[in-house]
This record gives C-alpha cells, sequence and structure tokens, in this order.
C-alpha cells in the first residue's frame, strides 16, 4: 500500500495585469494538475494507491476567484479551499468586472479601495460558491493580521471572524488560514481550540490530514502556476525533508 502525501497548494489572484498573471496561463496549470493527481481538501478521503495529491487553496477571496477559478472547478468537478478576510468583503456591488480586476494586488486591502472598488468576494458571491460542491470558505482572519504580533485583537481575528462567516453563510467554517504564514503560540492555542484545521505556510507536504494539535502545511505556487513548473521528483523530495524538519522542530 503506498503512503500517499498531499501538497497543499498556496494561490493568490490569478488575474492581475500588475503582476501579468493571466487566468488562461492559470487554467492550463489546474488542467495539468487534475489531469495527474487526485483533488482532495483536508478531511476528504485520501487515495491510498497514488504517491501524491493536491490540495487547492486561495487567499484572501479576490473576485477574480469567483471570476475565473469558480467556473474552472465547476468545470473539472473538483474543490477549492477559500480563505476569506471578513473585513474586507461587501454585501454587493454594481460594479462592473473590469473596474474590480483593476485594483493591483499591492493595494487591495487598502482603505478605501476595498470598499469603492469591490476587488475581493462580496457576501453574496460567497454565498453562492459556499453552497456550491466545489469551495469550502476558511477563515483568513478579521483584517489578514499577523498573529505573531502582540498587539493583534486575537479574538477578533479567529473566533469573532468565524463568528460573521457562519452567520453571513449559514455554514459552519471549520478551516483557518493563517495570514502570512505567522502565528505564536497563544494565537495557535486558540485556533486549535476553534477549528478543525489550521493551514500555514511551511514549504512542505503533508502525510495525512494532522490532528487538531499539528499545522497543515502549504507551498507558494504562484511561481509554479505561472511559470508552469511540473510537481517534479526533486521538489517532492525537498517538501519531504522540510516535512520531517518542521516537525522536530514542531514549526
Amino acid at each position: 500500500m503506498t503512503r500517499t502525501r498531499v501538497i497543499v497548494l498556496m494561490f493568490h489572484r490569478v488575474n492581475d495585469a500588475s503582476l501579468n498573471h493571466s487566468p488562461v496561463q492559470f487554467a492550463n496549470y489546474l488542467n495539468y494538475l487534475v489531469q495527474n493527481f487526485p483533488i482532495v481538501l483536508p478531511g476528504d478521503p485520501i487515495p491510498d494507491d497514488v504517491p501524491l495529491a493536491i490540495c487547492l487553496t486561495f487567499d484572501d477571496a479576490y473576485f477574480d476567484f469567483y471570476h475565473n477559478v469558480y467556473p474552472l472547478l465547476q468545470q473539472h468537478q473538483i474543490k477549492a479551499l477559500l480563505a476569506v478576510p471578513v473585513k474586507y468583503i461587501v454585501e454587493n456591488t454594481t460594479l462592473s468586472t473590469q473596474t474590480r480586476l483593476s485594483v493591483p494586488y499591492a493595494h487591495d486591502m487598502e482603505d478605501p479601495s476595498y470598499a469603492t472598488k469591490v476587488p475581493f468576494c462580496t457576501w453574496e458571491e460567497l454565498r453562492e460558491m459556499a453552497q456550491s460542491p466545489n469551495v469550502v470558505i476558511a477563515s483568513h482572519g478579521f483584517r489578514h493580521a499577523n498573529l505573531s504580533d502582540r498587539k493583534v485583537d486575537l479574538s477578533q481575528e479567529i473566533t469573532i471572524s468565524q463568528a460573521i462567516l457562519q452567520l453571513k453563510l449559514n455554514q459552519p467554517v471549520q478551516h483557518f488560514v493563517y495570514p502570512f504564514g505567522r502565528t505564536s503560540n497563544l494565537a495557535r492555542k486558540k485556533i486549535q481550540e476553534t477549528y478543525d484545521y489550521g493551514l500555514r505556510i511551511g514549504g512542505a507536504l503533508n502525510y495525512k490530514w494532522n490532528e487538531k494539535t499539528r499545522f497543515l502545511y502549504r507551498i507558494n505556487a504562484d511561481p509554479l502556476w505561472t511559470q508552469h513548473i511540473p510537481i517534479h521528483p526533486a521538489l517532492v523530495k525537498k517538501l519531504t525533508f522540510k516535512y520531517w524538519l518542521n516537525r522536530l522542530r514542531d514549526k
């Protein structure tokens, strides 16, 4: 029996002229992933007859996820995890697609851009996706704060963000995606008490859906899809080494 490993890929915007990110290029890379790996989410059964599975996660709930990625998930009949920073979400909008996509990645959380140009998904769009079989919503904090900062309101970032999401979407929210991949012992403990899974940047793969006391590690997939880099054995070997290193250091 093969001990299947899972690589959790972290994506951001896939349609952004300021970064030269092309949705066509992303669609091609997603097609490559679907053709070569089973796609799973935390808690899903992991196939034991393949050496590697892939988990798709998208940070920040940008509008291009709804506009470009969500239709692809429906087309391929696969699932992805969408991490939502609730402060930046408005109820609905009549703004054009062009206006909403025009905000550069570096400025989309600035005030007043997130409210006047709505570069993120709306609550209306999030409800539609959350009710589908293709998207699972995670908390990405309230204002996308660095949880290692002692001045951060952890209750607001961790428990209040979950409460708002559950109220707005009318469904449980069981995943937390660490902003910037940063945390503290206190934040980690609070997340473990509140969510089933906590996902952070760790540059490593995973051997299973870890218990609540452990992190699920993610890798930055933006360089992979923008340069169409395949998930080759050398990368898997590197991520395997980092997994065991993280476990030894409890990071």
